[in-house]
């Protein structure tokens, strides 16, 4: 398996304020899974209340690259397990990889995510949402 990523900030299209300041762009990192010829991606967000950066993410994924890149992937069940226990308390970067082997796995199965896991796709929501603070008419 071979493992990239990139740094990356993400434009809103419209600034969001929240108790604890305004952002007009969310730096992440997205991660690529290669293996067999398929490819999965997955992203994670820099979170500065929980003290994650994107620096720290690449930090960490940098220093447990051979492993990961040494590991038999099979299923998304198993790599998760194994990244859970490999870098324990990075929970954003864990999500990211977790997201970007079942994008894999789906690929590897040729079926949309939703079906692997079962699931209807009728009575799910389109999106959902965060609301900023702002006036009344705007939120």
């Amino acid at each position: 398996m071979k493992i990239s990523y990139q740094k990356t900030d993400l434009p809103f299209e419209y600034p969001f304020t929240i108790s604890r300041g305004t952002k007009t762009h969310q730096p992440a990192l997205v991660v690529r899974l290669e293996h067999l010829g398929y490819t999965g991606y997955g992203e994670a967000p820099a979170i500065d209340y929980y003290d994650v950066t994107v620096d720290k993410m690449v930090q960490s994924l940098g220093a447990k690259k051979a492993a990961i890149e040494k590991f038999a992937f099979t299923s998304p069940d198993r790599f998760w397990h194994f990244i859970h226990h490999l870098i324990p308390g990075q929970h954003f970067l864990t999500c990211a990889l977790d997201m970007a082997g079942w994008d894999m796995f789906g690929k590897m199965q040729r079926l949309p995510l939703y079906k692997v896991w079962k699931l209807s796709t009728e009575k799910n929501p389109l999106t959902d949402y965060t609301i900023g603070i702002d006036s009344i008419e705007k939120m």
